[in-house]
């Protein structure tokens, strides 16, 4: 039987395990590059930079929100009666465009608002005052050309009376008591004088402050016909209407939007009673409930659309032109709902006030 020796292997055994472990170490170096390539590429800083953009970039898309309003104008003036009366005439009606001071209700005053009229027109106490300033003027005038002449030319006499007296005494044909009576005298008509001069003094004063509460009476009577004239809508100076004639006039340019159910010919309406309201229809707004986690998304200047349910075939487009700070309800225990307003474009005319209606507003993500 043959025996073979393992611990000394033959030459060709050897060289084939040689050359099994070169392939083997070839092959391991080969796939260890090929697998660290990718790893490089994805390490640069370059690609992974420029692959975040594209995302950020899909990430932003709009969305639409949609609220329910109502339709309001822009700024409405309503006018009242300022003083009773019975209605003359009427030159307005609903939907009429108006010019700012253009008559549109003519009515007569009651008797209770023409005693007010007249109060004003001549108040008793500018004639009062008047009637005073006069008087005290005509006084005075005598004081000056009547008792202080007259005062002076006592005093004049009784002085050139006691220089005589002197001389006379000075040669012995005058008593010493005739001198004396004659020095009181004097001293008399001087004092009379005086008091001429201080009452003339008083006189002056009280012309003065006559004046004075005369000005003031006066200033006030022109404050009071100013007011008289803008609530009446007319003047009372160059007018040849009648005092009882008053007048209603637009307040702003516009258009007349309502009139009051009571306003008619002949019919007499109390003092405050409102009579019919002016308001600009071009732009008009709409006034939507939003709630806290929608308003958060609005910003002002967003645009959007507007559909009238009475108006379903037309979309009006609109901007968001105001978004307040303060909720409607600020109850703790209830969400947050805000108020916001949308201007839009009126020029056909096709827009009420009150008519409801869906906001779509576009806003970002």
């Amino acid at each position: 039987m043959p025996r073979f020796d393992t611990d000394k292997p033959r030459p060709r055994v050897k060289a084939y395990g040689v050359l099994l472990a070169c392939f083997v170490a070839v092959a391991s170096l080969a796939l260890l590059v090929v697998t660290q390539e990718p790893k490089k590429a994805v390490s640069s800083p370059v690609p992974a930079k420029a692959a975040i953009v594209p995302q950020i970039a899909d990430a932003k898309s709009e969305a639409e929100i949609i609220f329910r309003g109502k339709s309001f104008s822009d700024l409405q003036r309503r006018t009242a009666l300022p003083y009773g009366g019975e209605i003359l005439s009427i030159d307005a009606r609903e939907g009429q465009q108006v010019s700012q001071d253009s008559v549109l209700v003519k009515y007569k005053l009651d008797r209770q608002a023409m005693m007010q009229v007249h109060q004003i027109l001549f108040p008793a106490d500018v004639l009062k005052l008047r009637n005073a300033l006069y008087d005290q003027q005509i006084n005075l005038d005598k004081l000056n050309k009547v008792s202080l002449e007259l005062k002076k030319m006592a005093l004049e006499k009784a002085e050139h009376e006691f220089e005589d007296i002197k001389a006379l005494g000075a040669k012995g044909m005058a008593d010493q008591e005739t001198l004396v009576n004659k020095e009181r005298e004097v001293e008399s008509s001087r004092k009379q004088l005086l008091e001429v001069r201080e009452t003339i003094k008083q006189a002056e004063d009280g012309i003065r402050k006559t004046e004075e509460d005369l000005k003031f009476i006066e200033d006030k009577q022109k404050r009071d016909l100013d007011l008289l004239e803008y609530q009446t809508k007319r003047s009372y100076s160059k007018s040849q209407e009648p005092l009882e004639i008053a007048f209603i006039a637009a307040p702003i340019n516009g258009q007349v939007i309502w009139l009051s159910p009571e306003l008619r010919i002949n019919s007499e309406l109390p003092a405050g009673s409102p009579v019919l309201t002016v308001a600009t229809t071009h732009p008009m707004l709409v006034r939507c409930k939003v709630h806290e986690l929608d308003l958060v998304k609005l910003k002002a200047g967003d645009r959007g659309s507007v559909t009238f349910d009475a108006i379903p075939e037309k979309k009006f487009p609109c901007k968001v032109s105001r978004i307040p700070w303060v909720s409607r309800n600020p109850a703790l225990e209830s969400p947050a709902d805000y108020e916001i307003e949308c201007l839009l474009d009126n020029m056909e005319g096709r827009i009420k006030d009150g008519l409801t209606c869906n906001v779509k507003i576009s806003v970002t993500q």
